[in-house]
């Protein structure tokens, strides 16, 4: 309680000292420590309210009073009246410190090489992830990756974290068909041999000793391009260059897709409101007697425009959002273009299947049924594609 109101140590110096420290005690006056120096000096403590009772006692009693220490609130708080903006500043960092916390200030995108940066930061905008925006406004992780994953086909995964003041989003790209074989190193001299069984349809080769030619029937796993000059089964006799090159083969290929004969599409009437708020950290003004939006069903894209100084986007701007009236209109096909839908599907995956150096020469389908208010195809395609892998020539081979 002393260290509340104050309290002072001091030296006094006089000839009637005990006759002013009587005088103190019947005045109900409380002294502490005290300590005779001499005849004439003495030391003690007393609280800060008594001190003003205790220095006028003093003066009537000629006793010289000096203070040599002073402990408590009242002079800490006197010292910090001298250094109010330092004592002021300690809170306002503190507190600036919380609220700049509060709020994402990077993106940080991870794993992308085909697929641009600037894209998926353009994606996230839309979505409610940007530098500046509030963390208690961040919308659901799960619902932005899956959102990023259905707008972005060259992705297979896409995972978003929250480190402090970053947000970090992890891509993992699909392995573009062809790539491995491409960007494989050569471990030394190969076979070039069939993936599987096929008509062979056209040969490149490069290095090596082919061992097919066009219209040849093979197998798979069969020796197409022999990286051997000379005696094959013998290669003490032969010459290992090792072979290099393409072969193409004709394969075939069966695909099974459903399609249903009712299906619900969404589809856009064409009305559409726009409106503007300004935002600041993240939290975006709107304007509580602005124009409502009364679709029954409706999408929103939200998109944010922030304010810059040179290239440093600062966390204030304003927020574009525009609702668009939608309908779910239930579709009715019948078989023939149940068919049709059928066959451009599983012609679209068998493209996606074969890559770039792939086609199809030939589609027909197999087997219709109806079952279930769905229709079941079976097509079968004729293709040609790179049939070949590479196979290490063995030492004594």
């Amino acid at each position: 309680m002393r260290s509340i109101y104050g309290k002072v140590e001091l030296v006094c110096k006089g000839k009637r000292l005990l006759d002013w420290i009587n005088q103190a005690v019947q005045a109900q006056i409380q002294l502490e420590n005290i300590c005779w120096v001499d005849s004439e000096t003495i030391r003690l403590s007393v609280t800060l309210p008594h001190f003003f009772r205790l220095y006028a006692l003093g003066r009537q009693a000629g006793i010289r009073l000096r203070i040599i220490r002073k402990e408590g609130m009242p002079f800490l708080w006197k010292r910090a009246k001298r250094r109010k903006f330092f004592f002021i500043g300690i809170p306002v960092f503190f507190a600036m410190l919380l609220v700049l916390s509060s709020f994402v200030w990077n993106i940080q995108i991870e794993g992308t090489e085909r697929i641009s940066t600037q894209h998926v930061q353009a994606l996230l905008k839309r979505e409610g992830v940007y530098p500046g925006q509030w963390k208690g406004r961040l919308p659901d992780r799960e619902r932005v990756q899956h959102q990023l994953l259905m707008q972005l086909p060259q992705a297979s995964w896409v995972g978003m974290r929250v480190e402090g003041t970053r947000v970090v989003v992890t891509v993992v790209e699909k392995k573009a068909v062809g790539s491995e074989k491409e960007q494989a190193p050569e471990a030394g001299p190969v076979h070039l041999v069939s993936t599987k069984n096929a008509l062979i349809y056209d040969l490149q080769v490069e290095r090596g000793n082919p061992l097919v030619e066009v219209n040849d029937v093979v197998k798979k796993g069969q020796i197409l391009v022999s990286g051997i000059y000379g005696n094959q089964h013998h290669s003490e006799t032969g010459k290992i260059v090792g072979a290099k090159g393409k072969v193409w083969g004709e394969v075939w290929y069966e695909s099974e897709v459903v399609i249903p004969l009712e299906r619900k599409r969404k589809v856009y009437t064409g009305a559409r409101v726009k409106q503007e708020h300004p935002y600041l950290f993240g939290l975006v003004l709107k304007n509580p007697w602005g124009k409502k939006v009364n679709f029954r069903k409706q999408e929103k894209m939200e998109r944010v425009y922030s304010l810059y100084v040179g290239m440093w986007a600062l966390p204030m701007g304003y927020m574009e959002e525009e609702f668009m009236e939608v309908e779910w209109v239930e579709e009715k096909l019948d078989q023939k273009q149940a068919i049709q839908l059928g066959r451009m599907r599983a012609t679209d995956e068998m493209l996606q299947k074969l890559g770039r150096e792939g086609r199809i020469l030939g589609e027909k389908v197999l087997h219709t049924r109806v079952e279930n208010g769905k229709v079941y195809l079976k097509v079968h395609f004729d293709v040609i594609e790179d049939i070949v892998k590479k196979q290490p020539i063995l030492q004594g081979e």
